[in-house]
C-alpha cells in the first residue's frame, strides 16, 4: 500500500513538474510581451483604456506587459512583421493586411462578444443631418471620407459593397483617408466632407455615440444612410508561429478576463462587451477574400 501510495505521490510530482517545466518554457523566450493597439481612439484615449488590460496580463502571465500604440493600422502591421510586437488586435481588414505581410502566419485567439451576444458590428456611413442626402444613391458627385487603408469598417467593407454596387470611383467627387475614424466623424460634422464611413454596434453604440459622451460632437449632428452586414469583432491575434503554450496561456487569460477582473475589463470594454470569446482564422476568411477582390479589382483599373 504504502508502495503504490510513493508511486501515485511520484507520478502527481512528475506531472505538476513537466506542466511547471511547460510553463516556462516560453517565458525563455519570452520575458516580456507586447500589445499592439490600434488607432481606433486617440493615443491617449487609447491607452487609458487598455493599460488596464496589460496590467491584469502582466499579473495572469507572470511577465511584464506594455502596450505599443499606433497611429494608423500599418504601423501595429510593420511593428508585428519586425517581431516588436507579441500580440495585435486586428479588426477584419487590417487582419487581412497582417496576414498577407506575415505570408499566413497569423492566427486569432479571441474576441470580444457584445452584450447582446453578436460577435462583430457594422459597418456604416454618415452624413450630416440636415444635409438632405438619404441614401447611397445621393452621394453621386458628392465627397466622402474613409478612415484608413486598413479599416474593416472605414474602408475595406464599404468599398467593396461599393464596387459591388457600381459605385466605383468616378461615382464621388473624391474620396480621401482622414487618418482616424474620429477624424472622418468629425470632418462630416464641419461640413469638410459631406459623408464618411465608420462603425457601430447598434444606433446608440458606436464611433459617433462615444464622440457624443465624450462632448467632442452634438447629439443628433449626424445620421446613418448605410449599414453593411456584420463584420467580425476585432480579434487579439498572434503570430500562428508563436509556442503553442504562450498561445493557450493568452487565450485562456483573454477569456477569463471578464470573471479575473470585473473592474479592469469594464475600463477596455468600454461598457460595449459582454465577455471575451475564442475565434479561429473561419471568422475573417470573408474579409482575406475582400481584401483580394480589392486589389485584384485596384490592379485591373491601373
Amino acid at each position: 500500500m504504502k508502495k503504490a501510495a510513493s508511486a501515485i505521490l511520484a507520478a502527481i510530482v512528475m506531472v505538476a513538474s513537466v506542466a511547471s517545466q511547460a510553463n516556462a518554457d516560453w517565458k525563455v523566450q519570452y520575458n516580456a510581451l507586447t500589445i499592439g493597439v490600434p488607432p481606433i481612439e486617440n493615443a491617449s484615449e487609447g491607452q487609458a483604456r487598455y493599460a488596464p488590460l496589460a496590467d491584469y496580463l502582466s499579473a495572469k502571465l507572470g511577465v511584464p506587459v506594455t502596450l505599443r500604440m499606433a497611429s494608423a493600422y500599418s504601423g501595429i502591421i510593420q511593428a508585428m512583421e519586425a517581431n516588436e510586437v507579441d500580440m495585435a488586435m486586428y479588426g477584419a481588414a487590417a487582419f487581412a493586411a497582417a496576414d498577407d505581410v506575415l505570408a499566413g502566419d497569423l492566427q486569432p485567439l479571441a474576441h470580444a462578444a457584445a452584450k447582446d451576444g453578436t460577435l462583430g458590428y457594422q459597418a456604416i456611413v454618415i452624413t450630416r443631418a440636415d444635409s438632405g442626402i438619404n441614401t447611397l444613391e445621393d452621394l453621386k458627385g458628392k465627397t466622402l471620407a474613409y478612415a484608413d487603408p486598413n479599416s474593416a469598417s472605414g474602408y475595406l467593407v464599404p468599398s467593396y459593397y461599393f464596387n459591388q454596387m457600381n459605385m466605383g470611383k468616378d461615382f464621388f467627387a473624391s474620396t480621401t483617408f482622414s487618418g482616424g475614424h474620429e477624424n472622418s466623424i468629425l470632418a462630416v460634422v464641419r461640413g469638410t466632407y459631406d459623408a464618411a464611413a465608420t462603425w457601430h454596434y447598434t444606433e446608440t453604440n458606436g464611433a459617433v455615440q462615444r464622440m457624443v459622451d465624450r462632448g467632442e460632437v452634438p447629439a443628433g449632428a449626424v445620421k446613418v444612410i448605410w449599414e453593411s452586414p456584420l463584420v467580425p469583432a476585432d480579434a487579439w491575434s498572434v503570430r500562428a508561429s508563436m509556442p503553442d503554450d504562450l498561445k493557450a496561456a493568452l487565450t485562456d487569460a483573454l477569456v477569463s478576463f471578464a470573471s479575473a477582473d470585473p473592474e479592469k475589463f469594464a475600463v477596455v470594454s468600454a461598457g460595449s462587451w459582454a465577455n471575451i470569446v475564442p475565434v479561429g482564422r473561419e471568422a475573417f476568411e470573408d474579409s482575406i477574400a475582400m481584401r483580394k477582390a480589392m486589389l485584384a479589382n485596384r490592379g485591373s483599373s491601373n
